[in-house]
């Protein structure tokens, strides 16, 4: 489900399927006739290699079937990914996105329990929680840094 997954495992919009980001915005508003029709319609589009355009129908399929809630949860991480610097989107690709995907889903959820325990915090309050040992109890050293890391670029909170 989407909401197990950590939220570095979607890309930045401008990266998603080589589509502009204002198309990205822009297709996600519509509805799925619409956006056949404007994907139909649309030169630079149909120039894309074919392998391209079924991957962003695909993607289009996937967001077309997410609940509301869903879709705003993934609108929310693409805005964190936005904001990132290119050396922390690098940082999430190489280092935190392994991790996570590395973990069994049971220890994923116990690492978003954290995440969620964070979220609402100011950043001094934040940081002594993550230094916390009866909060980190029960993490391995792994769980605790990849806790800090998506702590650290505020990954995983929940929508505003």
């Amino acid at each position: 489900m989407p909401e197990e997954r950590a939220p570095a495992e979607r890309p930045a919009p401008e990266a998603r399927a080589g589509l502009p980001p204002r198309w990205v915005e822009r297709l996600q508003g519509m509805s799925p006739e619409e956006q056949e029709k404007f994907l139909s319609n649309n030169a630079r589009f149909r120039s894309l290699p074919p392998e391209q355009q079924a991957r962003i129908r695909q993607r289009l399929r996937t967001w077309n079937n997410l609940s509301p809630e869903q879709r705003q949860t993934l609108q929310q991480r693409e805005r964190v990914l936005a904001q990132m610097t290119p050396e922390q989107r690098r940082y999430v690709r190489q280092t935190l996105l392994p991790q996570w995907q590395s973990l069994p889903p049971e220890r994923r959820q116990v690492v978003l329990g954290k995440l969620r325990d964070l979220h609402s915090l100011s950043d001094p309050e934040r940081a002594a929680k993550l230094n916390d040992e009866s909060f980190m109890n029960g993490l391995s050293p792994d769980e605790r840094e990849m806790l800090r890391g998506l702590s650290s670029l505020r990954v995983g909170a929940p929508p505003g």
